[in-house]
């Protein structure tokens, strides 16, 4: 459940700005980016087209070739296709589409991104109409250039073909033209004969949101055994795809710029075929026919011709329970939320180069596994961290960059496997500060009560939890704000304490919810001000982000994030 204040303020902001500035809330390219970099779990980077394979274009001749295209069905000399990305769950891969043009020129230059495990894709096309692109491309996330390189999340959506209307049963097209390819650039799947057959698809951003993929079933249908044939909402009356077109092309050798029908340009279908088959053509005109029957208020749904939604987001796999606090600002901010810590540190290493540095750090434990929320602001101030360290390689750490200059910035212990692990970020500064770690609750504010006379004030406040027992983190700065705490209070307690320090004039520094016996409890710091919060409280993933994107184009920005 979300608690608001100034809720009459709110209540206009949100009707009158989707009337009024709709347009400039419109999803930029950057902002794009960042939630495909999210949900799907690797970023795009800068790349060079040249770096990638040589598509081959063999046997060409007089326009033919054993395995033109099938964006245009054309054999195009020199492009280009590679894998940026491949892991285990997710993959980046680009198209360079050469156009006849001179060296480290392409006329078409377009990128896919995607996660297997939870269908999340993104497309990404070079601005069109423009005769030629450089082929030494900068990440999307990097803004569409100027002059403009990328086109627009908007451009994309709108555009004439859109990308769902070709690519409707999956994120990549697995024809001959790019199956052909080996090595390290080898396209992901390609052999795998059930790709595309049951796995997840959905499209990422509010542009794409009403992008609908949807699958052909004929029962009994040949075509079908292996993957599933599809139809999208965004065809119009256009025959493309691979329900209304591709299925057809695939059992056919007669096709444009394509040479006869040899063991070097085999059908598409199936792999390595070299005549016709009259049954399969039967089949796929069968699908093409179910297909022109589509329409999505009235979808066909018996044995001979059944039409089905398949593409969709399920529910979210980031784990965790979100408790955030939104202050009013409109700095720019990066975030991920779960992730491991090798993409969370390869996300680091390509923010930093670009002027990022961390404005929040969590390290938090689901089903004994590590996983990473952070969030960005432009930055080009230094920064040391250290993850997952023992408390002994810890203080070492401490020790030795003390007389240096740095100091804590980001404090964050946590429990995994029964032990104590601690992430740190410092910062430059010449600043005192205390700190105590893994203290009960009685030695904890022993020491808090010793240090408020002398000036000191809470810097970062930690509870975690092990063997069932809460203890403390803490580090103090030289300070004489007032400020009010409460320790380990229920929800209840700690929204009627929370409701009470409002109206005095309290906001929230620290905001710590933990979990002990089954419950979850909470540890609060306010300090005086009149500024603005909203607050969310035990929401997962999907109810959190919906009210981010809410709230950012409002003007709001996270204070606290914090997942259990």
């Amino acid at each position: 459940m979300a608690f608001y204040k100034n809720k009459l303020y709110l209540l206009l902001i949100g009707v009158l700005l989707p009337l009024l500035y709709q347009d400039a809330f419109a999803e930029s390219l950057e902002d794009f980016a960042l939630k495909c970099d999210t949900e799907i779990g690797v970023s795009v980077p800068d790349f060079i087209c040249d770096n990638g394979s040589k598509v081959p274009t063999t046997n060409y001749s007089n326009g033919l070739c054993d395995r033109p295209n099938q964006l245009n069905q054309e054999c195009d000399p020199d492009s280009r296709f590679q894998v940026l990305v491949n892991t285990a769950s997710a993959y980046v891969v680009a198209h360079c589409r050469k156009k006849g043009l001179g060296t480290g020129l392409f006329g078409d230059i377009a990128v896919i991104q995607h996660n297997k495990i939870n269908g999340a894709t993104c497309f990404y096309q070079g601005a069109l109409g423009s005769l030629s692109k450089s082929g030494n491309v900068k990440a999307p996330s990097k803004g569409v250039g100027n002059p403009a390189f990328w086109m627009t999340p908007s451009a994309i959506a709108s555009s004439s073909f859109p990308c769902v209307s070709c690519h409707d049963n999956g994120p990549l097209i697995r024809s001959p033209y790019l199956s052909q390819l080996s090595g390290s650039n080898k396209l992901p799947g390609a052999q795998d004969t059930n790709a595309n057959r049951n796995q997840p698809y959905y499209f990422v951003g509010s542009d794409f949101a009403d992008w609908k993929a949807y699958r052909v079933e004929v029962a009994g249908n040949f075509c079908l055994g292996c993957h599933r044939l599809g139809i999208s909402n965004q065809n119009g009356s256009s025959e493309t795809g691979t329900a209304l077109d591709f299925s057809i092309r695939s059992i056919k050798g007669n096709l444009p710029h394509k040479n006869p029908l040899s063991s070097a340009s085999p059908l598409w279908m199936l792999y390595g075929q070299t005549s016709e088959n009259l049954a399969h053509q039967m089949a796929a005109y069968e699908i093409r026919e179910c297909a022109r029957n589509f329409d999505p208020y009235n979808l066909p749904n018996s044995n001979s011709c059944r039409i089905k939604q398949f593409s969709g987001k399920a529910s979210s796999n980031v784990p965790g329970t979100y408790t955030a606090v939104w202050r009013k600002n409109t700095s720019s901010e990066i975030q991920v939320y779960g992730w491991s810590y090798r993409n969370y540190r390869q996300k680091y290493d390509q923010l930093w180069k670009e002027g990022w540095r961390l404005a929040s750090l969590q390290p938090y434990v689901i089903n004994g596994n590590v996983l990473y929320n952070a969030v960005w602001r432009p930055s080009r101030a230094g920064e040391i961290q250290v993850y997952g360290y023992t408390y002994a390689d810890y203080r070492a750490k401490y020790d030795a960059i003390w007389p240096q200059g740095w100091r804590l910035k980001i404090l964050r212990p946590y429990v995994v496997n029964g032990a104590v692990r601690y992430t740190a970020v410092w910062k430059r500064s010449r600043a005192a500060e205390t700190q105590v770690y893994g203290y009960t609750y009685t030695d904890f504010r022993s020491t808090y009560d010793r240090l408020w006379p002398k000036g000191w004030r809470l810097k970062s406040i930690t509870p975690y939890v092990i063997n069932n027992n809460v203890r403390y983190t803490a580090v103090w700065e030289a300070n004489t704000s007032s400020e009010i705490q409460v320790y380990g209070w229920t929800y209840a307690d700690y929204r009627a304490k929370y409701d009470r320090l409002w109206n005095q004039g309290w906001r929230l520094a620290f905001l710590e919810p933990y979990v002990v016996g089954g419950r979850t409890l909470y540890t609060a710091v306010w300090r005086p001000s009149r500024s603005s919060e909203i607050q969310l409280y035990g929401a997962n993933y999907e109810t959190y982000r919906k009210k981010y994107d809410e709230l950012w184009p409002q003007g709001w920005r996270l204070k606290v994030l914090r997942t259990y």
